[in-house]
């Protein structure tokens, strides 16, 4: 399996495991090895990237989780979903009423999307930004599109109780119960009511008063757009997807426990892929610092604590491959995830704290991070991880996990 390294820790020689690409071309082809010209272009246009080199030795000495499969299937449906909502917005814009908006190709891509998903299950989502084509609000209504049915497959049994618990229909089949086309559709639509305001994504632009409020009113707006003919509970996601659990989100300010369950799950997918996104006006934060903050920091009461246990589950912070500075100085390199507690990924520890390979009876795993050792993270591609350990992870009752599924 690949080592990720940053284009600051390359080195004449090595070869690339798999392909760069940047904003969903590819730079260079897998396999290529790298020159002395090679690294210096990338070290100037592209500094905080991170590759993945061939690393021979460390396949000889650990078996790493092989997680391509998941990473074909995020990619696969996203780029579905990116390219038919770019296609929605082209008519979007060329749409003088619209109340005529065509949604039947929505509809029929959503569906296809959601029976993809269903004949292919993952364990993890994974999403690789750098692979993916399109605008930011293509990008992101395919990323939270993807994220949403996952979680959805997840908590099947939570989705049955929670609809039941809603509608009092204590005898609501599951094919009803469970028919994500209403998440699918709402996720893809979420932010519709930006559509006015994609001018905020151009490169330099400087957020203004007004422009806050409007993306205030964004949901209010977007939800005006939808017509009737769409699947019920769609409207509701759109216009409530930035109310938060406890009440604290916009524009309504109402608590979401009382929303319908797939709300809640577009709100959390939302805020994830949101805050890991790069954009004009705001500097992207790393999926470790997102999950934790959500999970655990600041923002864990704007969530259902249900689906955000489950939902931490699924994101891993912490790529294979990638290297980890440990408090004591070593480096681990992750061979495999660890999907009961994300932020305690398995590793192996095979760099001295110089960042030098360590002799092969040196090298120490595959472990589990704090698993009965005192070993800890320090940090991850520059950024210090110490966070992690201000604040336990949030502790959900036993019975509000009882029989959940997981895809």
């Amino acid at each position: 399996m690949p080592l990720m390294v940053t284009v600051h820790e390359l080195q004449p020689g090595m070869r690339l495991s798999e392909a760069f690409r940047f904003r969903g071309r590819m730079m260079l082809p897998g396999g290529k090895v790298l020159g002395p010209p090679d690294i210096d272009i990338l070290r100037r246009k592209y500094p905080d990237q991170t590759l993945k080199v061939g690393d021979p030795v460390l396949d000889s000495l650990a078996e790493f989780e092989d997680d391509s499969r998941e990473r074909t299937v995020a990619h696969t449906t996203t780029q579905k979903i990116i390219s038919c909502v770019t296609e929605f917005q082209e008519n979007l814009g060329h749409q003088s009423d619209l109340g005529h908006l065509d949604f039947r190709s929505l509809r029929k891509n959503t569906h296809a999307a959601i029976e993809y998903l269903r004949a292919n299950p993952v364990s993890a989502a994974l999403i690789d930004r750098n692979a993916q084509t399109g605008g930011y609000l293509a990008q992101h209504a395919g990323n939270v599109f993807y994220l949403s049915l996952v979680l959805g497959a997840a908590v099947r049994d939570y989705v049955i109780r929670e609809r039941q618990r809603q509608t009092a229909a204590t005898n609501l089949s599951f094919a009803v119960a469970m028919d994500l086309l209403p998440l699918g559709v709402g996720a893809m639509l979420l932010d519709i009511g930006m559509h006015e305001l994609q001018y905020i994504f151009e490169p330099g632009y400087v957020l203004t008063p007004a422009d806050r409020e409007k993306i205030r009113q964004h949901p209010h707006a977007g939800a005006a757009m939808l017509s009737g003919d769409l699947p019920p509970g769609v409207k509701t996601i759109v216009n409530l997807h930035h109310e938060n659990y406890d009440g604290s989100g916009y524009p309504n300010g109402i608590k979401t426990l009382e929303c319908h369950i797939f709300t809640r799950i577009v709100r959390i997918c939302d805020a994830f892929d949101a805050g890991t996104a790069h954009k004009a006006y705001a500097q992207a934060k790393s999926p470790a610092r997102v999950l934790w903050e959500m999970c655990a920091g600041t923002h864990k009461h704007c969530f259902d604590p249900v689906l955000t246990k489950v939902f931490s589950s699924l994101i891993q912070p912490f790529p294979i491959g990638a290297k980890l500075q440990l408090t004591d100085g070593r480096w681990g390199v992750v061979v495999r995830y660890n999907r009961q507690q994300p932020f305690c990924p398995a590793l192996i520890i095979a760099f001295d704290a110089q960042g030098q390979r360590l002799a092969p009876d040196k090298i120490v795993g595959p472990l589990n991070v704090g698993d009965n050792n005192a070993l800890r993270l320090a940090a991850y591609a520059g950024e210090n991880l110490s966070f992690i350990y201000g604040t336990p992870l949030v502790e959900v009752p036993e019975d509000a996990l009882l029989e959940l599924a997981y895809a």
